[in-house]
């Protein structure tokens, strides 16, 4: 679990990064203080894309794409200061959520599945505070709305 203050993307670390040898520096996402991120949360996560859902209004936030397996939380201004072509690097708006001036904690569960996706239980991304979410499988986004 992790507190963040401040606007917020979630995504594939593969994203954030500027260039292969960034990646590799940055020991695959899970050391981006080595590119000067001052704080983050890194998560293996299994490779299926989910919805970030607020989970007060049922507003889908966006999405997260993890072909790396992993996701990273970041704050939204380290990561256009280090990458200022992300939103072009991630291309569509579904492979990452940003959630504005987000004031809360993060972090990542193991929770029984809502519907078969080859597991007994779902990995999920959840943020308490301000702006309340969860990530889940696009299947299971009724059952939130």
């Amino acid at each position: 679990m992790k507190r963040f203050k401040g606007s917020i993307v979630i995504g594939d670390p593969s994203f954030f990064v500027k260039s292969e040898e960034d990646y590799e520096r940055c020991d695959y996402g899970r050391n981006l203080s080595a590119l000067g991120f001052s704080d983050y949360l890194y998560l293996d996560f299994p490779d299926d894309p989910q919805a970030v859902i607020n989970t007060d209004t049922g507003e889908i936030l966006g999405g997260i794409c993890q072909d790396s397996c992993a996701v990273a939380v970041v704050y939204k201004a380290e990561l256009e200061k280090h990458n200022p072509d992300y939103e072009e690097d991630f291309g569509d708006a579904d492979n990452r959520t940003v959630i504005e001036d987000f004031d809360g904690k993060i972090e990542c569960k193991t929770v029984p599945a809502e519907t078969g996706h080859g597991s007994d239980t779902d990995t999920v991304i959840t943020g308490t505070g301000n702006i309340n979410f969860r990530s889940c499988y696009e299947e299971d986004l009724s059952r939130f709305m």
